[in-house]
């Protein structure tokens, strides 16, 4: 019986009933190498051959990523960017496909990243081939002009690295930033998208000026790259995924919350929606976040990431609470036991947290399931000297997942996606 399990029993039903309700909620309840409870083990999570996973061939190759999006911005001690600035030339040097900086507003968890374009830019100085991505613009809080005008410039900075994900935003008091109606902030992103494409191309947009006038604008600096590479970020909803493919964007997702029905279903409902609209099913990206810290021993990385990923699902969790007033001493237990819950869930099958063996396994699931990257998530609380000195496991297992040399000569570079992927599954056009 495992940790998860005695606790589990020892809950009366009532509480048993309201945790895994907030499991569902807040979408904690799933995962894609399996939707039990962790399985006990020592090193390899419990793989009998710790070293199995070098012979293993790879039927589907996976790309690799550096993502951010939980560092705390309340702190006021110096040097807040330097594993961002650090592991960014790790990837850099190790062939990476990118690195991710979220936009986060008004609130510690995530704090650090109001505004992905200006870290960006100080990526861009630092690195000469990883792409620099935006994960995510949150596109009804701003002007569409003015990002397109930003990552141009982060786009020359980089030497035509540049590449964004656009998110609609969720948290209400966001949209202080930009007059957005929130109900129609989906939209909004829709066609904001529309408006960058536009400008990125050289094209002229009608804006309206002072006293309803109409003004056509063309945005500088030109960009280096002729289209800018598009993600858009889901939460979940079938929907979002299906209006990505059919838009010709790739899609970025937390992998936490789907099971591999789920997310092998949303995959396919993609590629059908990019093929139904004209587009390469196969070449559309599917870009997965999970937690990461790879070390030499299972049971060891659990205990250490087990602390800091409960309190960053705790400050997760926080984020849904209404109201300014302080949690009670209930709810802030409540949400504990929610985010231990959480962990013991997610720890085994929706995390790259453990040895190279148990993270392969959860990569071959994700490449089984359609995916095409992984965005490993490695700033949730850990010391910046451990995570940094995690890297080169991590880079080892990136080796043996990632496409051939031969594969890489079709690459877009700012994109590290291929022309074409021919382990795609295939995908019939319904109209």
């Amino acid at each position: 019986m495992t940790d998860l399990d005695r606790r589990i029993t020892q809950l009366s039903p009532e509480r048993r009933r309201l945790l895994e309700q907030r499991l569902r909620q807040r979408g904690l309840d799933k995962g894609p190498a399996g939707s039990g409870p962790a399985r006990s083990g020592g090193a390899g999570g419990g793989d009998r051959d710790p070293e199995a996973w070098r012979g293993r061939p790879v039927t589907r190759p996976i790309r690799f990523s550096l993502y951010f999006f939980s560092d705390d911005g309340s702190r006021t001690s110096g040097a807040k960017y330097r594993l961002a600035l650090e592991s960014a030339r790790f990837a850099d040097q190790h062939g990476f496909a990118a690195v991710w900086t979220p936009e986060r507003h008004f609130q510690p968890f995530g704090g650090l990243y109001p505004n992905p374009a200006v870290l960006g830019a100080a990526l861009a100085a630092v690195t000469t081939r990883v792409g620099i991505r935006a994960g995510s613009v949150a596109l009804p809080l701003h002007n569409p002009v003015r990002v397109a005008e930003e990552w141009a410039v982060v786009d020359n900075l980089s030497g035509g690295r540049a590449a964004v994900s656009f998110a609609s935003g969720w948290h209400p008091d966001d949209f202080v930033l930009f007059p957005t109606p929130y109900d129609d902030r989906k939209e909004a992103m829709f066609r904001g998208i529309e408006t960058i494409r536009e400008l990125w191309a050289g094209r002229g947009v009608t804006l309206d000026g002072p006293g309803g006038r109409p003004v056509e604008v063309r945005t500088l600096p030109r960009p280096i790259q002729k289209e800018l590479p598009i993600w858009v970020t889901s939460a979940g909803n079938p929907d979002t995924w299906k209006r990505a493919g059919s838009i010709g964007a790739n899609v970025l997702a937390a992998l936490v919350g789907y099971s591999p029905e789920d997310l092998a279903a949303r995959v396919l409902d993609y590629r059908r929606a990019r093929s139904a609209a004209g587009h390469d099913p196969a070449s559309g990206m599917v870009t997965l976040v999970a937690h990461t810290f790879v070390g030499g021993d299972d049971a060891s990385v659990r205990a250490l990431v087990r602390e800091p990923m409960v309190s960053y699902l705790q400050g997760y969790l926080k984020q849904f609470q209404k109201g300014g007033a302080p949690a009670s001493e209930e709810a802030e237990q409540d949400a504990r036991d929610v985010a231990e819950l959480a962990f013991d869930h997610h720890y085994d099958s929706s995390t790259l947290l453990g040895t190279q063996a148990k993270c392969a396994r959860v990569l071959d699931a994700l490449a089984a399931c359609g995916a095409d990257e992984a965005a490993c998530l490695i700033d949730f609380g850990l010391d910046p000297d451990r995570v940094l000195s995690a890297l080169p496991l991590l880079a080892e297992l990136k080796s043996h997942y990632e496409p051939s040399d031969e594969s890489k000569q079709h690459d877009d570079p700012a994109r590290g996606a291929p022309a074409a992927m021919g382990a795609a599954p295939r995908v019939e056009s319904h109209g």
